[in-house]
């Protein structure tokens, strides 16, 4: 039985990009159900289709290093509205917060995940279904955009950063250094992009709020295009996650979206998406506080936003009450969190 992720649809760039070159013949599209007309005239092609693609260009292409290829050769026009709402956005950290958020729009049989220490953030890549042959060179291409939008947003390759494959060291290894320009480590427990926390507080020069709220607005209808019909929870994380970009965003004041509307929006009944969430072991309540929690983090790594501040725009009526809720999310202050991510 097909993968439930094969069946969902994903943007036909990347196929139309390798049809192309003219390394590849028409076997490119060899049991993928599609035509060279069917493809030109497709916006979206099915994620089975694409690994198809993707599996006959690495025959085709008869060299290991196919994905370090591929990844090379794309840009930020290749990623349409994620990659133009990565660059525009207000900071490193937004930037790769919308990687994070919005890579399975264009690449779901992947999971990206944010993870911050200390010191170090880690943007972590695992695959969300078997992937076989393909998982080694779609992992780099995935790590060389990362890589590639990193240093196009700072203008140069960042110290104390580096990239962790969980994988040995493959035959093809010695090319590494002609398409990677931060250092690699193989057999590493998980394969991620590592960079020192401060970075995520860097701006990103291009940064344009207009053009980056309305890359998000298209990214958020992108990821509702491929939630499972069934999946309340990521359904309502997608709507609170759109009602708080307007607050990262400056806006004076953002209303907190109530039940309610939420379960209008989805069109159901309150009282029947309350049933669905607990199916799922979650609540609207907890939903609500996972997006406030990380709203509140993104300002604090903002030094224009006082802790009192960040309580208005969330809906607090005083920092009083915003602390204690912090401190029930986190363990911490908001306070100590911002010293700490500094």
């Amino acid at each position: 039985m097909p993968h439930p992720v094969a069946r969902l649809p994903v943007p036909s760039t990347y196929a139309k990009i390798l049809l192309q070159q003219p390394l590849y013949s028409s076997d490119l599209l060899s049991h993928s159900g599609l035509t060279a007309e069917s493809l030109g005239a497709s916006e979206r092609i099915t994620v089975a289709q694409q690994l198809q693609v993707f599996r006959n260009a690495l025959l085709l292409a008869k060299t290991p290093e196919w994905g370090l290829k591929l990844g090379q050769r794309l840009n930020v026009n290749s990623h349409g509205p994620l990659g133009f709402a990565a660059l525009c956005a207000p900071t490193i950290g937004d930037g790769l917060d919308v990687f994070v958020d919005f890579a399975r729009t264009r690449a779901p049989y992947f999971h990206l995940l944010a993870e911050r220490s200390t010191d170090y953030y880690r943007l972590i890549v695992k695959p969300a279904m078997p992937l076989t042959d393909l998982e080694l060179p779609l992992s780099e291409i995935l790590l060389l955009v990362a890589e590639a939008y990193v240093i196009a947003v700072l203008g140069h390759a960042p110290g104390q950063s580096g990239l962790q494959l969980a994988y040995p060291r493959p035959a093809h290894a010695d090319l590494y250094r002609e398409y990677f320009t931060l250092p690699y480590r193989f057999d590493a427990p998980v394969t991620c992009l590592q960079l020192p926390l401060q970075l995520c507080a860097m701006p990103c020069p291009l940064h344009d709020q207009e053009t980056f709220q309305a890359a998000l607005a298209r990214c958020r209808d992108a990821l509702a295009a491929v939630i499972d019909p069934n999946d309340a929870a990521s359904k309502v994380k997608n709507l609170l996650a759109s009602q708080f970009d307007r607050v990262g965003l400056g806006e004076d004041f953002v209303p907190q979206p109530g039940l309610a509307l939420v379960a209008s929006r989805l069109s159901v009944s309150p009282r029947t998406l309350i049933r669905q969430l607990d199916l799922q072991g979650t609540s609207y309540r907890q939903l609500l506080e996972q997006q406030q929690v990380s709203t509140a983090k993104k300002l604090l790594d903002q030094a224009r936003y006082s802790v009192a501040d960040i309580g208005n725009l969330l809906g607090y009526s005083d920092a009083a009450n915003f602390g204690r809720a912090f401190r029930r999310w986190t363990g911490i202050s908001p306070g100590n969190y911002r010293r700490r991510s500094r």
